[in-house]
């Protein structure tokens, strides 16, 4: 894990925070800040940018006025830095013996020092099973200046909500403000000047625009003119492919010009300032703003794809449902819930579904936003929503992703039989109409055969016609359930034992398990199919599911449906 990710990062009685420490307890790639207005978001962000650069002014904006602001680092000791103090050619009576015999018995522990406007640090505690000498206060403050402040020298660069693009004179140097002031005078500079390289706006930025925006549009070329003859304005220009009209970038929408802005940071600002990406830290306020769900989602996963193949950290603030579905998941990124009780704001990393449903209910998030995703994937529960999301990113190369192309929603079995995908304008029964949420639908279905001979039931049949109707897909399993198709190697991996044969298509896999692998394994299956998913998915490959009953055939038609879907 990088030196960053093991960095907690806190604040007390600075602005809204009161006397309890709030903040990061990591620094993952994506930091997502969620809560309604002046509860601490912003807030949040200038702890950041306090521990890439300390500043006096922080000092100044206490809690109510009346208190100086504390900012506490917490991390593990490496033993790079153990070793600086507790040196294996010295020994004491008040360490005990040989300090490095001490010292390599603190690798992992956890310090927890004071981050001061100067740079300085300030000793707090360490957290370690070692019983603790006395009288070493000296040593524990040599190891907490000795400890790397992963943060320190990070370039922070803001783009605050409130931004615009407008036309503009020549501007040396370049220079991007946090309200987008400058972008226009940038942008020219990379087209003009010989000393910048035109590509990196021509190419690099132009296909960036281009990734996100389609297939809504899609742009040929980026160019810039004098607004008139004799003038020291410049506008940029855009030209759409399908029609060639150039269509000036200050009169385009404050979306579109977010997206602009987020791309400039990231390309020309690191090329302006010659530094490498990996040194920025990234703050972008609302990206959303203006912007279809759809176009956020590509927006977003342009960013964290970026981040992480670059190296640099991104924090978002936002109120977007869609940016929390997307990250709520993720394991390179993070939320955190910034809420106000009238008197001092708190933050905490939503890591449960009860945390992020009340994410929801704070920002007012209702389920007709399922409206606007581009398709749904139904299926029963969600150990299958993990089967078919690792099938969909095999099958797809990685191109396909859940929150972005598709959205799966649970039917739960004994609901099934109360949904209709008939149009809800026309049905008169009293069934659930799965229309009304989006009707670019795939419904998957256990077929609950135990034998060859055996029928599929009438609610399967009468869903599987319905959503073939609207032009849907209906997947009913080929064998008994969606855990028939885990072939033998994944089985194999997961409990280090080779049973004797494959799963048979109308097996049942507890029954299957308790004769294979152990007495009792199919009931602790059953209990936890959940779990059981989560680690069994990563062990599915392309190679090992290709000869699986139907699954090949499903998931290349499935693929297929989902990119015409997104005109992908």
């Amino acid at each position: 894990m990088d030196i960053i990710e093991n960095l907690a990062v806190k604040v007390k009685n600075y602005k809204c925070f009161g006397d309890e420490e709030q903040g990061f307890p990591t620094i993952l790639p994506i930091n997502v800040i969620i809560g309604r207005n002046n509860s601490g978001k912003s807030t949040l962000l200038e702890l950041i940018q306090y521990v890439a650069h300390p500043f006096e002014n922080f000092q100044k904006l206490g809690h109510k006025g009346n208190t100086l602001p504390e900012v506490f680092l917490t991390q593990p000791v490496q033993e790079t830095e153990l070793r600086g103090v507790f040196r294996e050619d010295a020994s004491s009576r008040r360490i005990g013996g040989n300090h490095w015999v001490f010292g390599s018995k603190l690798i992992g522990s956890t310090i927890r020092y004071k981050l001061k406007p100067d740079g300085q640090r300030q000793f707090i505690s360490i957290d370690t099973p070692v019983k603790m000498p006395q009288s070493i206060d000296d040593m524990w403050n040599q190891l907490t200046h000795r400890m790397p402040n992963p943060l320190s020298g990070k370039i922070f660069k803001r783009l605050r909500a409130e931004r615009d693009i407008v036309p503009e004179g020549d501007v040396w140097p370049p220079r991007v403000m946090e309200n987008g002031v400058g972008t226009t005078g940038t942008i020219v500079a990379f087209l003009t000047n010989s000393s910048l390289p035109r590509e990196v706006v021509e190419v690099n930025l132009l296909d960036s625009l281009n990734r996100i925006y389609e297939p809504d549009c899609s742009f040929s070329r980026i160019l810039a003119q004098r607004i008139e003859p004799g003038t020291t304005a410049w506008e940029v220009y855009l030209i759409e492919k399908s029609t060639q009209i150039p269509v000036p970038l200050s009169q385009t929408g404050s979306g579109f010009k977010t997206i602009l802005l987020v791309l400039v940071y990231l390309h020309l600002i690191p090329r302006i300032e010659q530094q490498p990406v990996q040194n920025y830290i990234f703050a972008f306020e609302e990206p959303e703003n203006n912007l279809h769900p759809a176009v956020q989602r590509r927006l977003m996963w342009f960013i964290r794809d970026f981040a992480l193949e670059q190296g640099c950290y991104t924090f978002l603030t936002t109120h977007s449902s869609v940016i929390i579905d997307m990250f709520s998941r993720d394991n390179r990124a993070q939320i955190i819930h910034t809420t106000h009780d009238g008197t001092k704001a708190i933050a905490r990393r939503a890591e449960t579904y009860v945390d992020n449903r009340g994410i929801c209910d704070d920002l007012g998030i209702r389920a007709s936003d399922l409206l606007q995703a581009n398709s749904v994937f139904w299926v029963e529960g969600p150990s299958d929503r993990l089967y078919v999301n690792r099938w969909i990113d095999l099958w797809s190369n990685g191109e396909l992703k859940e929150g972005i192309h598709y959205q799966c929603m649970f039917y739960g079995g004994r609901l099934l039989a109360h949904i209709s995908a008939l149009d809800p304008e026309e049905k008169i029964t009293d069934a659930i109409p799965i229309l009304r949420l989006n009707r670019n639908a795939i419904f998957l279905m256990d077929s609950d055969k135990k034998a060859p001979n055996d029928k599929i039931n009438n609610t399967k049949k009468r869903i599987a016609q319905e959503i073939t109707n609207i032009g849907g897909l209906a997947w009913i399993t080929a064998g008994r359930e969606v855990e028939n198709y885990i072939p033998i190697e994944a089985i194999t991996k997961h409990y280090g034992k080779s049973p004797q044969s494959s799963l048979g298509k109308y097996e049942d896999l507890a029954e299957y398990l308790d004769k294979n692998i152990g007495t009792d394994e199919g009931k602790r299956f059953e209990k936890a199919k959940v779990e059981f998913a989560a680690t069994v998915c990563p062990m599915l490959s392309k190679d090992n599911l290709q000869s699986i009953l139907d699954l090949p055939t499903r998931l290349t038609e499935i693929c297929e449906k989902i990119k015409a879907w997104n005109q992908a």
